[in-house]
């Protein structure tokens, strides 16, 4: 047997139950493909079954990724895939945190809208309970991964809004 498994929810202790399946040949690629209808809940079973995955399968394992491509993509472009929560520019996946890729999203879907402090930690944090500078080290940080300082403007005395010349592209599926 090997390390590989598969997940069945367990009812009563609602984490995944693994159960070992025969070896494969080392040079045969096993692809997965998991849909998630159950939440956010349902996610974090199949995440955590997949953490366990991996460890089992040790060091050798390797997790790959199909990051979604758009032909029509221009040069320099930044698209976001929600489903997936990537954000890819020139085919290149930018390594943005949770709130990060999660403030850039809200801007681009709220287009020539100037966001306050408070109003960005309410849509994005979900809460008011933390520092306004908090907001401002966020989009300091995001602006440096973008590497474009201009992508997210500053209106002095109100918040934030995103570029009106900002090329960002939202994958819809």
């Amino acid at each position: 047997m090997s390390a590989l498994a598969i997940a069945h929810p367990r009812a009563n202790h609602g984490r995944p139950d693994l159960r070992p399946v025969p070896s494969l040949p080392a040079e045969d690629p096993v692809t997965v493909t998991i849909s998630i209808a159950g939440g956010a809940g349902g996610r974090d079973r199949v995440l955590a079954a997949l953490r366990e995955l991996v460890d089992a399968a040790g060091p050798g394992a390797a997790v790959e990724l199909d990051l979604p491509e758009r032909s029509d993509a221009k040069e320099g472009e930044i698209v976001l895939d929600p489903r997936a929560r990537t954000a890819l520019r020139d085919g290149r996946r930018l390594d943005l945190s949770r709130l990060e890729y999660d403030l850039l999203l809200f801007l681009t879907q709220h287009p020539r809208q100037v966001f306050s402090r408070t109003q960005l930690l309410t849509h994005v944090w979900g809460h008011r309970h933390t520092t306004n500078r908090t907001v401002d080290v966020h989009v300091s940080r995001l602006r440096t991964k973008l590497d474009d300082p201009e992508l997210i403007t500053t209106v002095y005395g109100l918040g934030y809004r995103l570029a009106d010349d900002a090329p960002i592209a939202v994958l819809e599926r």
